[in-house]
């Protein structure tokens, strides 16, 4: 690496210090420039965590307090010839302000998170109920300076995704309502706004009222305002990739097709332009190793909560067409997991269509490989007894006897892995559970499958296929624990069921060997009780 290639810098968020430093530093201030200039004096955008929001802040931050100097270049620096005003700010990091010790010392990180603030502008407050430090902190800081105030706050909604679930859940929104209520009181004196989270919730005053926040958060002119778009990782990552490439013994375009495939893919809007996570693809350049890095920056709370609290059926995404249309703010109680899996960044719109009345549709599914292996990992670990020490050799035993096309051991292991599967953690029961938990498997092991796969007048319930092997399955289910008659019945329906329908015929062209699976699941225990092979 030479000694003038920028350095990648995947831990530090503050612009000040990477233009310092002269680390590479993706330029979005073009967007800054245009809502400075706006009409609109406050904004809303939600983004997964560790997406760039921060960064995003802190450059809004540098602007307010006048730094031009950290901006030669750039394409602010180009669109603002006037003199830069200086305004005091208030910057606040809820993230800081959270806490998992309760709704006490929620409030406590609060209220030291606006003392801070205060003190960064030199002023003393003092401590009481983290509403009323803001209101006394606006206060001051426009009376100190003779300005307007800027308020940047970022992770708006991490006290409340912490304490969901939580005896004071309901008592941290109350707090966060009128901490926000304070917020919207003192508009008059506010010269710019900007408060970033994850998603939006009800009961929280910053999205009632008249005086709501613009949400860019689905506004195509800023779909790409953290995140990297393909340009700008050819672009600004050149050098990177010339190394890695020379590396790993790639031509480019290889190269650059792998890394799409495991970081690209997040898009917040129907007919926008998918963009990379940024810090996956510091790391991935830094390590100049392929691997799963976004996840280790923390999965937020509440999803892994909802998804251990609530009767839990994972939903065949890649299949289901939704009307696009902009959602409403979400209920704390009562939001479901897979609108939480869409705003934390586990899900993504794939592909749009025009449903017409101006009206698209869009299907959701994984935005990549890094994060689909995360998910699925997840969901073992969080509905099954297994830690990953215990599932991932199960794994791997599976795809050897897959390779192999050993499919009664391949049967045996996954007879095994179902007798992990506690009773309480496994939700609504029927064929479609067992149906997902199997598919959760093949995609652990990187089995390319389908759920309910249509064939002319029949559906098959699940495929697993590679060009060696298929595997078509059909499930049934028993409902009593010890009914063997019924078992031997059902076993027997779902053999004659994929012999007299040809289950298997369209996939005797397409891979070198296909064999079919009868199963039987029963309901009560939660076990795989019987299989056969269906020749």
């Amino acid at each position: 690496m030479s000694d003038i290639m920028q350095e990648i810098s995947t831990d530090i968020f503050t612009f000040e210090i990477l233009r310092e430093r002269n680390a590479l530093y993706i330029d979005k201030t073009g967007y800054v420039a245009r809502m400075v200039a706006s009409s609109s004096t406050s904004y809303f955008l939600s983004r997964p965590r560790r997406f760039g929001k921060s960064l995003l802040l802190s450059t809004i931050k540098a602007y307010f307090q006048g730094k031009r100097n950290l901006f030669r270049g750039l394409q602010i620096d180009k669109a603002i010839s006037d003199d830069w005003e200086q305004y005091p700010v208030i910057h606040l990091d809820l993230a800081r302000g959270s806490s998992l010790e309760g709704i006490e010392k929620i409030r406590e990180k609060m209220s030291s998170e606006v003392y801070y603030a205060g003190r960064e502008l030199g002023i003393e407050i003092e401590k009481e109920s983290p509403d009323q430090m803001l209101k006394v902190l606006i206060n001051q800081a426009y009376e100190k300076y003779g300005k307007r105030v800027v308020i940047l706050i970022d992770e708006y909604d991490k006290p409340i995704l912490d304490s969901a679930f939580q005896p004071y859940q309901q008592e941290t929104v109350r707090m966060m309502s009128t901490f926000f209520q304070e917020l919207k009181s003192a508009n008059e004196k506010e010269r710019f706004v900007f408060i970033t989270g994850v998603t939006k919730f009800a009961h929280v005053s910053l999205f009632s009222g008249s005086n709501n926040p613009t949400d860019i958060s689905r506004k195509a002119e800023y779909s790409s305002i953290v995140g990297y778009t393909e340009e700008e990782l050819r672009s600004s990552f050149k050098e990177y990739i010339d190394i890695v490439s020379e590396q790993f013994g790639y031509e480019q375009e290889r190269l650059l097709s792998k890394i799409k495939l495991w970081y690209n893919g997040m898009r917040f809007l129907a007919n926008t332009e998918s963009v990379y996570n940024p810090v996956s693809i510091g790391n991935f350049f830094n390590n100049q190793r392929f691997d799963n890095y976004w996840i280790s920056t923390g999965t937020t709370r509440m999803l892994v909560d909802k998804v251990k609290n609530t009767p839990f059926k994972l939903q065949d995404f890649a299949i289901n067409w939704v009307p696009d249309k902009e959602s409403d703010k979400y209920d704390i109680e009562n939001v479901s997991v897979e609108d939480l899996a869409i705003q934390t960044g586990y899900l993504t719109i794939a592909e749009w269509r025009n449903a017409g009345d101006e009206m698209n549709e869009v299907r959701y599914d994984f935005p990549n490989k890094e994060i689909r292996d995360v998910w699925y990992s997840n969901i073992v670990g969080l509905t099954t007894n297994y830690t990953a020490s215990e599932y991932e050799p199960l794994i791997i035993k599976m795809r050897d006897a897959l390779n192999e096309n050993d499919v009664e051991l391949f049967m045996t292991i996954v007879e095994r892995f179902f007798s992990g599967i506690p009773y309480e953690n496994a939700g609504e029961i029927g064929e479609g559970y067992f149906r997902n938990q199997l598919r959760t498997l093949f995609c652990l092991f990187g089995i390319p499958n389908q759920c309910e796969v249509q064939q002319a007048s029949m559906r098959t319930d699940i495929v697993a296929q590679t060009r060696r092997l298929a595997v078509v399955f059909e499930v049934k289910c028993v409902e009593e624990r010890d009914d063997e008659s019924a078992v031997k019945r059902l076993l027997s329906e779902a053999t004659k069921q994929i012999i007299d329908k040809h289950y298997t015929d369209r996939y005797r062209n397409e891979s070198d060997e296909v064999h079919a699976v009868s199963i039987v699941f029963n309901k009560k225990t939660r076990m795989l009780v019987a299989w056969e092979l269906a020749e």
